[in-house]
């Protein structure tokens, strides 16, 4: 398996796992108080939204050609590390 295609299986699996925190933070939304609730899937749907944007990118990585895979790559990496965040601020206590 070439680096490109290691990467790249690396980060649709990363996603995978992603989508299913996110649905469990979803289901813990719904459990919340009502004043957290609001704040909480504000979050959420923002947390959405860059998983879609990401996600998006790792398609234009996988179709990119030589010379603009490390673009796209460095892209993901910067909205990975987005997504990350939001996640952190999701579940902190």
């Amino acid at each position: 398996m070439s680096l490109r295609s290691f990467y790249e299986k690396k980060m649709r699996d990363e996603f995978d796992e992603l989508k299913a925190e996110t649905i469990a933070l979803r289901q813990k939304a719904e459990k919340a108080e009502v004043n957290l609730e609001l704040e909480y899937f504000t979050l959420l749907d923002e947390l959405h939204v860059r998983l879609e944007s990401a996600e998006q990118k790792l398609e234009l990585l996988k179709q990119a050609n030589e010379a603009d895979w490390e673009h796209f790559k460095s892209e993901l990496e910067h909205s990975w590390q987005s997504l990350r965040e939001l996640i952190r601020a999701l579940t902190a206590p």
